[in-house]
């Protein structure tokens, strides 16, 4: 039969999405009528329930199915919770551990990201405001020139039209009259608490950019990229470069070029409140250059680097100095200046696009925040109280989850896989969320952390699902059609396990071939 986009499987039944999930998920919406006619939300020719109990044998081969490759011997020893729902029917096909608490690595980002799309609505952005201190004389500003941000996370390659947003803000500059600044270039970057980092983050993940603190002032997602290429023979040092350059970074290199053929590593040190980071490891020589991310110290302090060096190569001079506003004893008031540049990020659904897609912590930490609307410098505490709220109201209990911080990266978060397959229920049935959200996860075979996986296969461009990752604990969560064309919710978490990851995913990928090809169709 031909391909059906899994979005255009939505059935949507009419009533209030919060009412419509208490519904499925007390098992009391049922899509067919008692006499066994199909009504609203079962597509004509998708046998009722009646039917389909009189004909077990699909249903029970695909629980067999699934329990042979969750129980294999090789992972027997790691912990499984399996949930699997029919959005068309809202019955259960597979359920195991189902509230069970695991550490849910990324799926955390769905939680995350659902709420921020209800609370602050899709068309939501960051702002950045440049404030002059002092009156605009000759070409000179005489006083300090204030950086007002509150999140944004956009100005990084990932989004190539805000990469070169420094460059622009200099010729704004320019525009307003501005040549030389001769105050301080002052960070204000008070919207964010301190510190960036989530509760429960791990010491040796901090000095790595994937880990990066986020802050109200944030660019190239607070990391530097260190590449190590080899040197003229073995033995020598291994050639280092840094950047940003302007970062505050550096770096004491240790790393040595190895041998032709010899396995390339790079491993980095840093740690909490310096500003060096140690690199050692092995280049071979004639081999390709390897790159690794380090977190940057203080967001605020690598963001001004980079923008006072983009203010100087488009002739917009800083005679004072880059300062932090926290570093200062009587800082200055934004709300006392005159306003020169007002920058605004993208809209959320393309920030949303990025945390799910690629799995971006820092993303996913800045909309936590964000939810934070106070008017206090943002803490996670409050953004994950909004998270609860919202949750509350959609029927989701309060006692099968524990979120502490907004990424995954924590391992004192706990979630069950039934209160995620409830999340993802609702975030389907909700017009308000339904069509943005679900385009931005990943889809098998095709996009983000799901490109490579399950390609070539009848589960390509079948599935929409957020993938997890930590050590010992791996998740993928989210929609799938079968080859029928009937939409299901799932979540599979795994934790605990001694294998590989890749073997892991074999696995969870193995599950999700099997619920591709289920049919309710009764044999000839």
């Amino acid at each position: 039969m031909p391909a059906t986009p899994l979005s255009a499987a939505r059935r949507v039944p009419s009533g209030e999405p919060g009412q419509i999930l208490a519904a499925l998920l007390a098992g009391a919406l049922v899509l067919v009528g008692s006499a066994g006619c199909a009504v609203r939300g079962a597509p004509a020719g998708v046998p009722t329930l009646a039917e389909a109990h009189a004909h077990p044998s699909h249903a029970e081969q695909l629980r067999r199915d699934i329990r042979a490759i969750v129980t294999a011997p090789a992972t027997n020893q790691a912990i499984w919770a399996v949930v699997v729902n029919s959005l068309q029917t809202g019955e259960s096909l597979y359920n195991l551990n189902a509230f069970t608490f695991l550490l849910p690595a990324s799926n955390q980002k769905l939680v995350t990201t659902a709420v921020a799309a209800e609370r602050l609505g899709w068309r939501h952005r960051f702002e950045t405001r440049l404030v002059a201190m002092g009156p605009i004389v000759d070409g000179r500003l005489q006083g300090d020139l204030v950086v007002v941000g509150n999140g944004d996370p956009t100005i990084n390659p990932r989004h190539p039209e805000r990469w070169l947003a420094f460059d622009d803000w200099a010729r704004q500059l320019r525009k307003a009259g501005v040549r030389l600044i001769e105050g301080d270039l002052i960070g204000d970057d008070r919207a964010f608490a301190q510190p960036g980092w989530g509760m429960g983050w791990e010491l040796e993940d901090v000095r790595l950019g994937f880990a990066a603190p986020i802050g109200a002032l944030q660019f190239n997602e607070n990391q530097v990229e260190i590449t190590a290429g080899p040197g003229m023979t073995p033995g020598a040092a291994a050639i280092v470069t840094v950047g940003p350059a302007t970062s505050g970074l550096r770096v004491a290199n240790h790393a040595i070029t190895g041998g032709v053929g010899t396995p390339a590593s790079l491993r980095l040190e840093r740690l909490p409140g310096s500003q060096i980071v140690d690199l050692y490891g092995s280049i071979p020589l004639e081999g390709a250059p390897v790159t690794v991310t380090a977190s940057v110290e203080n967001p605020t302090e690598a963001y001004l680097g980079a923008l006072e060096s983009a203010l100087a190569r488009n002739d917009v001079l800083v005679k004072g100095r880059a300062l932090d506003i926290d570093t200062l004893a009587a800082p200055p008031d934004p709300a006392a200046g005159q306003t020169l540049v007002v920058d605004l990020s993208p809209p959320l659904r393309d920030i949303i696009d990025v945390t799910n897609k690629v799995s971006r912590n820092g993303y996913a930490e800045t909309l936590l925040r964000a939810l934070d609307q106070s008017g206090r410098p943002a803490t996670a505490d409050e953004g994950l109280a909004r998270v609860r709220e919202t949750l509350a109201r959609w029927g989701i209990d309060p006692h099968r989850y524990m979120a502490r911080d907004g990424s995954g990266l924590s391992r004192y978060n706990f979630l069950t896989a039934d209160m995620l397959t409830a999340l993802l229920t609702y975030t389907w049935i909700d017009p308000a969320i339904a069509d943005l959200f679900f385009d931005s996860l990943p889809e098998s075979g095709r996009s983000g952390t799901l490109e490579r996986r399950m390609r070539g296969t009848p589960a390509e461009g079948r599935i929409r699902a957020k993938t997890g990752t930590l050590s010992h604990a791996r998740s993928l969560s989210g929609y799938l059609r079968t080859l029928e064309g009937e939409p299901l919710v799932f979540s599979i978490l795994v934790n605990n396990y001694r294998q590989s990851a890749a073997e892991i995913d074999q696995q969870i990928d193995a599950v999700l071939q099997r619920l591709v090809v289920y049919t309710r169709a009764t044999p000839p």
